[in-house]
Order: structure tokens, then C-alpha cells, then sequence
């Protein structure tokens, strides 16, 4: 693929604001995660919201090679770098004026990630900031305040991507603690392929590597009660969506501990692509669904809680959000 030259970069937007955001200001975020890359373009609002214009998603699964190899394939890094060449186009068809683009868990890790931030920022004129776990849930939690209100409530966020989960206990407004974990959905999958086990085995899987989890929300929570969980991210909308579909109920927002047992049960019973030709999920999200509930119920369990809330915002929402806060 051609690398751009440097006087065609000058023509995309700024990924460092340096002027203030005003009402009209097209904004636009890009969320470099282990299962997908996703893009969120927003419009500033004179009421001070941020209104959601396009989402775009891209099936980039980085985390297989790195959670695999500890490096990112050269196919791979290709799909990456079409994925950010088709976002660079639809930031200018936006007229998208500045830029936030972060890497997660995959990034992280990956040995040889900055030779292919170096071709992203040289060809699109983008660059990739690589943030730890702790600014990741910091974001999670600015875009989960922007829509529910936590006013005198106290709850355990959980980011389940794929390579890490977020847990995050929350008191009103306010973060009191907070921890990233190595129990992301790519990640167990692959270990399940490293070990030859089918999905069957994922619960032991899971119970293996769960102690770290529980001993935080004991940390955390001090024997305190917890109101509710909020599960922010894709896993959680698609959830939220068979919640409607499998078990006839009218909201997508909320469900029970019960009902996600419900839920899990149901679809662990049938194949990937049963649930690809039955549930209409998409590939990579009928893969990785079963793992991410299965580990929500773990938490739900070590809280403990019988609630969980799908507030239907995830990292790219905070995003938006710090760029409007940084200008």
C-alpha cells in the first residue's frame, strides 16, 4: 500500500486539538481494540452534548496474532492499515476537524506495534496513542457519567474487550478504584486453541485465572453493597439485543443475573455458526459473545449483584468526550 506524503497529511484533521471545540465541530474517535478497530464520528451540540452522526466498524482481530505470538502478522497489520485508509476517507467525506485515536490490550502487547503506528501515521496522517488500562477505564467511565446517572448509587463497571477486562468500582461520580485484567475474549480463545480445548471448557478457563478479579472487588467494595453493574462495550449490546430476541422482553438496557445465565445457557448450546445463521451475529462477535458472559457472570457472582445495566456506550464514547474536554 502507497505511504502519503507529507504535504497531503497537512489535509486531515488534527489528532492533538490545539483550538477549542465550538458548537458544529465534527469530532471523531477510533477505538484500535483486540477483537475489531471501530470509528465513532460526533458533532459538538450548543447544548454541550456530543451527538452521534456515523459508526464504523472494522473486523480487525489483532489480538489472534499477538495473545498467540506476542506479535501482530503481516496480514493482519495490511487489514489494519486498509481499516485506517477507509477511515481516513470518511473523516474528510465528515469534514471532521480533530481526532482522538487510541490502541488497547493488542497494542499494548504486541512486539513490533510501532512499526505499524509508524505506517498508519505516515499513510492516513493519524496517530495512534497506546493507553494502559487504568486510562481505558477512566475513558469507559466518562462516557458511562455522560448517560446514566450514578447520583448517589454505587457500581462496578465492566469493559469486557478483547484482551482485557475493565472493572471499575464506582461511588456517585466518582472512581474508587480501578484494574485491568488479562481475561479479554480474544485471549481466552486463543488460550482454548493453545490448549486444544473447546468452548465447553471456557467455565474452567475462566475459574483458573478468576482469583486476581474476585480479590479486587473485595478490595474495593470492603464487604460494601454494590447497586448494580454496568456493562459497557459490544459484547454487552449484543447481549442487551438477544436479551430482547431469545427471551421476549421489551427492553435492551438492563437484564438479570438469571436472565444472562438465560442467555449464556442458550447460546453455549449452540455452535459459532448457529449463531451466525440463527442469531444473525456477526462472525467475529459469535465467537467471542460466549466468553465475555461467562466472565460478566463471574463478576456478577464475586460482587455480589443481580443487576446489570447496558448503558449502549463503550471506549469510543469517552473518547469523544476527552477531545472536547482537552480543547
Amino acid at each position: 500500500m502507497a505511504i502519503e506524503t507529507t504535504s497531503s497529511l497537512a489535509k486531515m484533521p488534527d489528532t492533538q486539538p490545539k483550538v477549542r471545540v465550538r458548537a458544529g465541530t465534527r469530532i471523531a474517535a477510533i477505538d484500535v481494540g483486540s477483537n475489531a478497530i471501530r470509528l465513532v464520528i460526533g458533532e459538538y451540540q450548543p447544548t454541550g452534548e456530543i451527538k452521534v452522526l456515523k459508526k464504523y466498524r472494522e473486523a480487525v482481530r489483532l489480538g489472534k496474532d499477538v495473545f498467540a505470538t506476542g506479535a501482530i502478522s503481516k496480514k493482519c497489520a495490511m487489514k489494519a492499515i486498509e481499516a485506517f485508509e477507509k477511515f481516513k476517507g470518511l473523516i474528510k467525506e465528515h469534514r471532521v476537524e480533530i481526532v482522538r485515536a487510541v490502541g488497547t490490550s493488542a497494542l499494548r502487547e504486541a512486539s513490533n506495534r510501532a512499526a505499524l503506528l509508524s505506517h498508519i501515521a505516515k499513510s492516513c496522517g493519524i496517530a495512534v496513542e497506546v493507553i494502559d488500562g487504568l486510562e481505558e477505564g477512566r475513558l469507559i467511565f466518562s462516557a458511562v457519567t455522560h448517560h446514566t446517572d450514578l447520583t448517589d448509587k454505587r457500581s462496578i463497571l465492566i469493559d469486557i474487550g478483547g484482551g482485557s477486562v475493565e472493572v471499575t468500582l464506582t461511588e456517585g461520580p466518582h472512581i474508587k478504584a480501578s484494574q485491568s485484567f488479562p481475561l479479554g475474549t480474544v485471549r481466552l480463545l486463543e488460550t482454548l486453541n493453545a490448549r486444544r480445548l473447546k468452548e465447553k471448557h471456557l467455565p474452567a478457563i475462566i475459574a483458573q485465572n478468576f482469583k486476581p478479579v474476585r480479590d479486587f472487588i473485595r478490595s474495593a467494595t470492603k464487604g460494601r453493597t454494590v447497586d448494580f453493574a454496568i456493562g459497557t462495550g459490544g459484547n454487552f449490546e449484543c447481549l442487551g439485543k438477544l436479551r430482547v430476541a431469545l427471551l421476549s422482553k421489551t427492553s435492551i438496557h438492563s437484564m438479570t443475573r438469571d436472565e444472562l445465565q438465560e442467555l449464556t445457557d442458550h447460546l453455549a448450546s449452540m455452535s459459532v455458526k448457529e449463531r451466525i445463521q440463527y442469531l444473525r451475529l456477526k462472525p467475529d462477535r459469535a465467537d467471542v459473545v460466549v466468553p465475555a458472559a461467562l466472565t460478566t457472570l463471574a463478576i456478577m457472582e464475586a460482587i455480589p449483584t443481580e443487576t446489570l445495566l447496558v448503558p449502549y456506550v463503550g471506549l469510543r464514547d469517552g473518547l469523544l468526550a476527552s477531545i472536547v474536554e482537552r480543547s
